[in-house]
């Protein structure tokens, strides 16, 4: 079910992707306000579920965990920040070959933390991991066109933070729910992104002035976005997050996909290689498992 869902999270992602991107280059919005947009209808959306499905939010009196969460907001804000103003002079293939970062530090952050617990999966699971990583960096960086732009060691940066918050919420998930976690963590996220637009002394009349064409691309991009996110959140909660990471590599078959019929941006021919090699190793740990 697990590898199901995330071809399903893996396909809304690489749409996501190219949908937030287009959305980015439209706009005229802050930084700061253009993340506004995330959270305000989820918000809403979750306090019907919380207080009408009367959901325990015992996760407030845990101090820990709430600071947790607020570090993960911080970090999810920068990244929001860092995010845009990559998209805005890259494109998305010339990200591609780096886009597996986080996989890399959650793997070796994996192996560091949990070999000698019970939380460790398998060392079979482990060795295909980690192979299949080393052969989505052989393949996606050239060495003779490898540049190390201002805007790509940024990437790095963001996919190291993308490592850290995947595993905090797993971290998270060993005891609270997808629900209580993603209420916390929203208004936090919310909270920060009006402060911060507040002390740049950003207009929210900017919200409601933008481009229809920016609106359009917004919302598709949220409610693909969160969806995704939805079950991604699942996938964490309930797999080994080294499985999950293995499985998470079929997200490079749908972003060749969506860069190739939603941008127009046609990718490299060892990108498709890479992408099949990609399903065979995914294969080969389904089968050996």
């Amino acid at each position: 079910m697990n590898i199901i869902l995330w071809i399903i999270t893996s396909l809304l992602n690489s749409i996501t992707d190219s949908v937030w991107k287009k959305a980015v280059l439209v706009s005229k919005l802050p930084q700061s306000l253009f993340s506004v947009f995330g959270p305000i209808p989820w918000i809403i959306i979750i306090y019907f579920l919380v207080f009408y499905k009367n959901i325990n939010m015992n996760i407030l009196y845990d101090y820990k965990i709430l600071f947790i969460i607020l570090f993960i907001a911080s970090i999810s804000y920068i990244n929001t920040f860092l995010y845009i103003n990559i998209y805005k002079k890259v494109k998305l293939s010339e990200l591609l070959p780096y886009k597996n970062l986080d996989k890399i530090f959650i793997v070796l952050f994996w192996f560091i933390i949990f070999y000698w617990t019970k939380n460790w999966s398998s060392f079979t699971s482990f060795l295909i991991t980690l192979l299949t990583i080393f052969i989505i960096i052989f393949f996606s960086v050239d060495i003779k066109k490898i540049s190390f732009s201002k805007h790509i060691l940024q990437f790095f940066f963001v996919k190291f933070l993308e490592a850290v918050i995947t595993l905090l919420v797993w971290y998270i998930f060993i005891k609270y729910t997808t629900i209580q976690y993603l209420w916390i963590e929203t208004i936090i996220f919310l909270s920060i992104t009006i402060i911060v637009s507040l002390i740049q002394k950003n207009s929210l009349k900017l919200l409601f002035t933008q481009k229809k064409e920016f609106y359009k691309y917004r919302i598709w991009a949220w409610i693909i976005g969160w969806l995704g996110f939805i079950i991604w959140l699942y996938i964490i909660q309930t797999a080994w997050v080294l499985i999950a990471t293995l499985i998470s590599f079929i997200w490079l078959v749908f972003q060749i996909l969506s860069i190739k019929f939603i941008l127009k941006d046609n990718p490299e021919k060892k990108q498709v290689i890479l992408a099949i090699i990609v399903m065979f190793m995914i294969w080969l740990w389904y089968y050996f498992k």
